[in-house]
């Protein structure tokens, strides 16, 4: 009875253990799938803008990153990639014509193509008189939720606004341009309304302004491995460097959630560990209580290395078990998790497919563990 309550509570401690670990490890991948993976493949996208301070207010060139800053932000290890943000510098506005009564200035920016979130750009050209434009979807969501609602005006679909045209009219200082602007696109990733770059900086060549503000870009898009590295933010921190907050507080909550998964998962390591310790032990005891008929079968020509093997194998086998179950509950608390309404169909039904051969892995680390320490033990103790 003794030893029947040991062992229920050391394959307790065994099944609290993996729960922990495997739980952690498909959290891990979990957050991966909700907040994008931390790898030298991942990408995260900032926006990065110059504070205004009461020096640099109203002057362009202060204000906005010029050659030598883009080329000192290449030279940092935690960016991958940068995406100069071009701005017009001419008058902008925009007008529904006969359709939709309405006026109203406005403002233009590009970047290149390889930068948009945008799946298809092959109508994102000028064509006939027809400037293509991508706006962030954020913008229509103000529109439909905060606007219309409150105007008493319709809510329209990303699909009906596509089909919308309105009146791009650019005031030049020599002449005046006027395009049909349709929409295209909308972008997660860039709250900005974007034409063709190659069209923007073909007007801005023709401005006397923009010599002046040659090659001067007032935000650049830029391409991490993780918006959340503090060296990344202290830089940017000393430079004067802004970005879009949202960005740096989903990256902070992730770096944080990893930190408390970690700490989970050390502690299921440190208890697994302790189980192992009392496994070690219970066995080293059930030799010691039958140190006689160990003795005995010893005699008759029993192997100690095949008793321990024998014992080990139990022992092994039986983790193996306990490590399935929790697999089979982790796996039903997955698809519940994966099919629910909060998951909002982001994330994996099945557990991670790595976890698996775990059942195979850790059963026969424990039994040469276990196996090894066991009979070493045995053979000095006994002097057989």
């Amino acid at each position: 009875m003794k030893n029947f309550s040991k062992s229920v509570f050391l394959y307790l401690g065994l099944m609290l253990a993996f729960a922990l670990v495997l739980s952690c490890i498909q959290l891990y991948v979990n957050a991966n799938a909700l907040f994008g993976r931390k790898s030298s493949d991942a990408n995260y996208w900032i926006t990065m803008s110059k504070a205004i301070t009461p020096d640099n207010i109203g002057r362009k060139e202060l204000i906005g990153f010029n050659d030598s800053d883009i080329k000192d932000l290449k030279t940092w290890k935690e960016v991958k990639d940068i995406f100069p943000v071009v701005s017009n510098d001419f008058k902008v506005s925009a007008d529904g014509g006969d359709f939709i009564p309405f006026y109203t200035d406005m403002y233009l920016e590009a970047v290149d193509k390889d930068a948009i979130d945008v799946a298809d750009l092959s109508e994102f050209k000028v064509r006939d008189n027809v400037l293509p434009i991508i706006i962030s979807r954020e913008y229509l969501n103000l529109y439909n939720y905060g606007f219309a609602l409150n105007q008493g005006l319709p809510q329209i679909t990303e699909d009906f606004a596509k089909k919308i045209e309105v009146n791009i009219n650019l005031t030049l200082k020599k002449e005046k341009l006027k395009y049909t602007g349709k929409l295209v696109g909308f972008s997660d990733r860039i709250h900005s309304v974007l034409v063709p770059k190659e069209f923007l900086d073909s007007i801005n060549s023709t401005q006397d302004f923009n010599k002046a503000h040659k090659n001067i870009y007032t935000r650049v898009l830029v391409k991490v491995n993780d918006a959340s590295d503090q060296n990344l933010i202290s830089r940017m921190k000393s430079k004067g460097y802004e970005s879009n907050q949202e960005s740096l507080r989903s990256a902070k909550i992730k770096g944080k959630l990893f930190l408390v998964l970690q700490t989970i998962a050390f502690i299921g390591g440190f208890i697994f560990l302790l189980c192992i310790f009392i496994i070690i032990n219970f066995i080293k005891m059930q030799f010691l209580e039958q140190q006689e008929a160990v003795s005995i079968k010893y005699a008759l020509g029993y192997s100690p290395r095949k008793m321990v093997s024998a014992i080990s194998r139990f022992f092994s086998i039986n983790v193996g078990i306990v490590l399935l179950i929790c697999l089979g509950l982790l796996s039903v608390g997955q698809y519940y998790l994966g099919t629910s309404d909060i998951s909002n169909g982001l994330l994996p039904i099945y557990i991670s497919v790595y976890l698996w051969p775990l059942v195979i892995i850790i059963p026969l680390a424990v039994y040469v563990v276990v196996n090894l320490l066991i009979y070493k033990w045995l053979i000095k103790s006994w002097r057989f």
